[in-house]
C-alpha cells in the first residue's frame, strides 16, 4: 500500500494552487497511491477554522482515500488552537497536524509548547515545515511528540542541509525525515536508510507543487530493500497515525 504524507489541498493565491479532493484523488489513482494526508492552504496560512472545515468537507467525500491534517496558520493562538485541535481530531476526524515555519515566524518558541503537547494526547504526528535546529527545539522541550521533518531539511530554509536533518533524526527518537523536495542528490534515499533505518523515514510528494512521478521515482528507484521501501512508502505513515 502507499501513501502520500505529503499533499495540499484547497486555494492559495500566494502558491499559485487551487484543488479539489477530485483532483487530487484522480491524481493519486494514476499513480497508484492508496490513500492521500492531506493539508488544506487555507487553514494553513490564512484561517485554521475555515481551512479545516472545508478540508473535513473534502474528507466526507473520499473517506477512504483521504487522511486529513489538522492545521494551524500560527501557533500563537493559546487555547484557541488547542480547541481547534481537538475539534478536527472529534468532530472531523483528522489523524495529524500540520505546522508551517518561516524565517520571518519560527515556531521555534515557547507558544508551540502547549500544541506539542496536545498533539500527545490526542496520538497526532505532526508534519512540520521547519529546519533541522527548530526540531531539535521542539524535539528537547517534548520528546515524547512525533515529529516529521518535511522535506528532510533539503529546502532554502533549511539551506537544503539533509545530512543535517540526520544528524538531529540520530539524536531523537521520535523525529522522522519526511522525502519530498525539488532536490536529487546522489544517494540521499540511501544514506538516510543506512544512518536511521527505514522506520523513521516517511514518504511525501508535496503535490501538487512537486512532480508526484519524479519524487516517487526518487524514492522507489533506489538501492533500498523492498521491505524497507514498503515500510517508507506507507506503512510508516499509517504506523504513526494508528492505522496499520
Amino acid at each position: 500500500m502507499m501513501i502520500d504524507a505529503h499533499v495540499h489541498i484547497g486555494k492559495s493565491t500566494r502558491l499559485q494552487i487551487d484543488v479539489d479532493g477530485e483532483h487530487l484523488v484522480r491524481v493519486a489513482d494514476e499513480i497508484g497511491f492508496e490513500k492521500i494526508c492531506c493539508t488544506d492552504l487555507t487553514a494553513l496560512f490564512y484561517d485554521m477554522h475555515e481551512g479545516n472545515r472545508l478540508l473535513y468537507e473534502e474528507m466526507r467525500k473520499f473517506p477512504d482515500r483521504i487522511i486529513g491534517y489538522a492545521s494551524l496558520h500560527s501557533t500563537r493562538f493559546g487555547e484557541e488552537a488547542l480547541q481547534e485541535l481537538e475539534r478536527c481530531a472529534n468532530d472531523y476526524g483528522m489523524r495529524g497536524l500540520k505546522i508551517y515555519s518561516t524565517p520571518q515566524m519560527t515556531i521555534a518558541e515557547p507558544a508551540t509548547i502547549p500544541i506539542l503537547e496536545k498533539t500527545v494526547d490526542l496520538g497526532f504526528p505532526i508534519l512540520a515545515h521547519a529546519t533541522p535546529l527548530e526540531c531539535e527545539y521542539l524535539m528537547a522541550a517534548v520528546p515524547e511528540c512525533r515529529l516529521m521533518m518535511a522535506h528532510a531539511a533539503a529546502q532554502p530554509y533549511a539551506h537544503g542541509d539533509w545530512n543535517r536533518a540526520i544528524m538531529a533524526a540520530k539524536r531523537y527518537p521520535n523525529l522522522y525525515l519526511e522525502t519530498a523536495s525539488s532536490t536529487i542528490d546522489t544517494g540521499f534515499l540511501e544514506t538516510c536508510v543506512r544512518e536511521l533505518g527505514p522506520e523513521k523515514i516517511i514518504f511525501g510528494t508535496d503535490i501538487p507543487l512537486l512532480d508526484p512521478y519524479f519524487q516517487l521515482s526518487k524514492v522507489s528507484d533506489t538501492n533500498v530493500a523492498a521491505d524497507g521501501l514498503k515500510k517508507i512508502l506507507g506503512g510508516n505513515i499509517l504506523r504513526l497515525m494508528g492505522l496499520a
